[in-house]
């Protein structure tokens, strides 16, 4: 029944009204016949009246978030908003971001909507108060480049209409009834959070916070990067192995006091509850918890305790009210990885015979790690083959970690000052967890990409789903290896070998590679920056890798996701234009993700070193050619100590990068594509370009200073490529240089509005793939119109 109503949920999601009335009309009919019928006539009635209550139920859902999005303008405008807190806020980041439900709004919203809202620093809103917000919202976007993140469908996994932040923010404290979670749960939580603050430094509480109450919001980008690329993530997402270990904990501590069963059970739900009320609603948690009180409901009435029917009701019980949790990516992978733990780990164990002790810290994450692996493969296209060694060291000690956390806080805030030697254990073991983390992500090819084929993923999902199925249905380990079903074995043997079929796919993943004689250029949408991708037929290059900052790494959030996605393991040339953080800010997280064959920067000049000594990359100037057919031709800068007469104006006496940036010419005849960096418009006077080029990534993210007149009056009408970040404080692209581009009959794409840009050229022109539609293979799949060409 959980798998019929996932079934449904998945398949209802994209249903229109019409169809969701269709199939709730008809989920009682043959509701009505599997009461009435013989017993598996009546079985398969029901499971297809699940499938079709969970498609209604999909369906209803998202038609509710269309109906409440379509409120929202798509204009930039301040909103004022009365809200309630719906979940606990996360203050780690400094800036507390909450969940809130609306009641009143102007402009107007459906009562009921939910928005995730980033509120003022130091704003005191807890759970269950009341705010009044003066705001900027907005829908969430959907998927802005291939591989990477989907905002929209997040947004509602966890059901939420708009995301924005507020400037102002009014809090009126809850009392009465609607008072209980900030006299409860909010109270408790900042209880610990003041504790760990208290006693921990920086680089422990780093790690100590998310493990104890699930608060990710300051984990710095190379840390979060490391804990995925090394396997390692699932630790600081809160689940089924926080809930395990505390509960376990509070089993103890009663047995220890003389508690029976039944007080041990209550102790564990307790615990279970406790643990979602100060962490919130989280996805993957609240599966846990909820696994948690069916198992105790099972030991307090001395009922046998089925781990897989504990699983499933769980699910049932969490997805009718929270439809949308079936596409959260937490509790995909927190269910499919108990699931593993409790279906293929026990005749794992079993088939290990006298090397069962050997293996034994292996087959758990074995089993995880096959279960988990389709929709790992779904999601991140990539694994991490280091992962099943990293946890057979990171999970003890992150237990250890959680467990002298949570003694340490709760005998602190009983005694202050008691638990102090237990926060000193927590420093070492954070620095012990921070060191398997970071050791185990620099190993050669940590995170694998794995490309996206569907058939992949099939063939993983049916291994997966096989060896699952075939669990013995009783009997002792000993009789699971011996006495097993002719049908039960053949599931066994397809399962190993679909999963080894998988493995050996992934293994051998070919990157995408363009038509002969085609090359893309993949403008990928990274904010306020830059980031090109080269396909060409022998390899991929890179040209610049994005922002950085304290909290977003695009190396690691765009770029990265993006060559996975690609199936790119090796990239043949990393190109940095010039040493602006935008341009170069992911580079680092780059150099860690890939192999990286060669390096090429700008020349160093007198005052102005620009990348090249930084990141190890050898000098291109003017005039070099960088590959041949396609070819890739150096327009800028001159060669340090050529005569500024010939070459024009000297990077050296202006003394800033933008002017010593990389311009690359990309082609050949009629689809030539021209990489402007940040140079302005004096230099590109100083450029020799011949006429017709088809396509142009204007200089600067669009600033004034840059692309002018003279030179599009040279190349003619083209596309225009502007990679610019929404609402930059800069103001680009500036309207005068989108008036030029007019002007000169380009047509204009952007990044902020249009997300990656997928160009194709050929010798005959360039044209635009649609990437959203269909994997691009060829010219003619999903293609858009080519570049219009110079007027008469």
């Amino acid at each position: 029944m959980a798998a019929a109503l996932w079934l449904g949920l998945a398949c209802g999601a994209g249903f229109g009204r019409t169809a969701a009335l269709i199939v709730m009309g008809v989920a009682p009919v043959f509701a009505w016949l599997a009461v009435r019928s013989p017993d598996r006539v009546g079985t398969v009635a029901l499971l297809v009246a699940v499938v079709l209550a969970g498609m209604a139920r999909a369906a209803g859902h998202e038609l509710r978030l269309e109906r409440e999005r379509a409120w929202i303008p798509q204009q930039d405008r301040p909103w004022r908003i009365e809200a309630r807190v719906a979940e606990p806020p996360a203050r780690e980041a400094g800036e507390p971001e909450a969940v809130v439900t609306v009641a009143r709004a102007e402009p107007p919203l459906p009562p009921g909507t939910r928005v995730r809202v980033r509120l003022p620093p130091g704003s005191p809103a807890e759970w269950g108060d009341r705010v009044r917000l003066l705001a900027r919202i907005e829908v969430p976007p959907g998927m802005r480049n291939p591989g990477g993140f989907d905002a929209r469908a997040a947004a509602s996994a966890a059901a939420l209409a708009a995301s924005g932040r507020a400037w102002g923010c009014e809090v009126r404290a809850a009392r009465g009834v609607e008072g209980w979670p900030r006299a409860t749960f909010a109270r408790w939580r900042r209880a610990i959070e003041h504790c760990l603050d208290a006693h921990l430094s920086g680089p422990a509480r780093e790690l100590v916070v998310p493990l104890v109450i699930g608060d990710r919001s300051a984990l710095p980008p190379d840390l979060n990067a490391a804990f995925r690329a090394s396997g390692l993530v699932h630790l600081l997402a809160l689940s089924g192995l926080h809930v395990v270990w505390l509960a376990a904990l509070a089993r103890g501590l009663c047995a220890s006091l003389g508690g029976g069963v039944a007080a041990r059970a209550l102790a564990g739900a307790a615990c279970a509850v406790f643990y979602a009320g100060i962490a919130g609603p989280l996805p993957s948690l609240m599966r846990a918890a909820a696994t948690e009180i069916v198992a105790a409901l099972a030991r307090g009435r001395g009922r046998a305790l089925d781990p897989i029917q504990a699983l499933a009701l769980s699910a049932l019980v969490l997805l009718v009210p929270a439809p949308g949790w079936a596409g959260d990516l937490g509790f995909q992978l927190s269910c499919a990885a108990t699931l593993g733990l409790v279906a293929v780990g026990p005749w794992l164990t079993a088939a290990a015979g006298r090397w069962r002790g050997l293996l034994a810290p292996l087959i758990p994450t074995a089993a995880a790690q096959i279960m988990a692996m389709p929709i790992l493969l779904a999601r991140f296209h990539a694994i991490s083959w280091v992962g099943a060694l990293a946890n057979l060291i990171a999970v003890p000690v992150s237990g250890l970690l959680l467990a002298a956390a949570w003694i340490a806080t709760a005998a602190d805030l009983a005694c202050p000052g008691l638990g102090t030697t237990l926060f000193g254990a927590c420093e070492a073991l954070s620095a012990l967890l921070r060191a398997i983390a970071t050791g185990a992500a620099g190993l050669p090819g940590a995170m694998v990409g794995a490309g996206h084929d569907p058939f992949l993923v099939a063939i993983a999902a049916a291994g997966a789903a096989l060896l699952a199925l075939a669990l013995p249905e009783s009997g002792t380990l000993e009789a699971q290896a011996q006495e097993i079903s002719r049908a039960r074995f053949a599931a066994r043997l397809c399962g190993w070998l679909a999963v080894a079929i998988s493995a050996l796919l992934l293994i051998h993943v070919e990157p995408l590679r363009p038509p002969p004689g085609r090359a893309w250029l993949v403008t990928l949408d990274v904010g306020q920056g830059d980031a090109l991708a080269l396909g060409l037929t022998d390899g991929w290059w890179l040209v610049d890798a994005g922002p950085r900052s304290p909290r977003y790494d695009a190396g690691e959030r765009v770029v990265l996701p993006f060559l996975r996605w690609a199936g790119v393991r090796r990239l043949e040339v990393l190109v940095l234009t010039h040493d602006d953080g935008d341009h170069t800010g992911g580079a680092s997280a780059i150099a860690r993700g890939v192999e990286i064959a060669r390096r090429l920067a700008p020349p160093s000049y007198p005052g102005l070193p620009g990348p090249g000594p930084r990141f190890g990359a050898a000098s291109a100037a003017r005039g070099d050619r960088l590959h041949a057919g396609p070819s890739i031709i150096v327009l800028w800068p001159p060669p340090p100590g050529t005569d500024s007469a010939a070459a024009g104006p000297a990077p050296s006496l202006t003394s800033a990068d933008n002017a010593a940036g990389l311009v690359l010419e990309v082609g050949e005849g009629a689809g030539r594509a021209m990489l402007l960096a940040d140079v302005d418009s004096t230099v590109e006077e100083s450029l020799a370009v011949e006429p017709g080029v088809a396509a142009l990534k204007v200089a600067h993210h669009g600033s004034a200073s840059s692309t002018g007149t003279r030179l599009l009056s040279r190349l003619g009408p083209c596309l225009a490529l502007v990679s610019v970040g929404s609402r930059n404080p800069f103001g680009h692209p500036a309207e005068a240089t989108l008036a030029r581009l007019e002007a000169a009959g380009c047509r204009i794409e952007r990044t902020d509005r249009s997300g990656a840009l997928w160009l194709e050229l050929s010798t005959s022109g360039a044209r635009l793939l649609d990437w959203r539609h269909a994997t691009p293979r060829s010219a003619e799949a999903g293609t858009v119109p080519p570049v219009p060409r110079p007027r008469e």
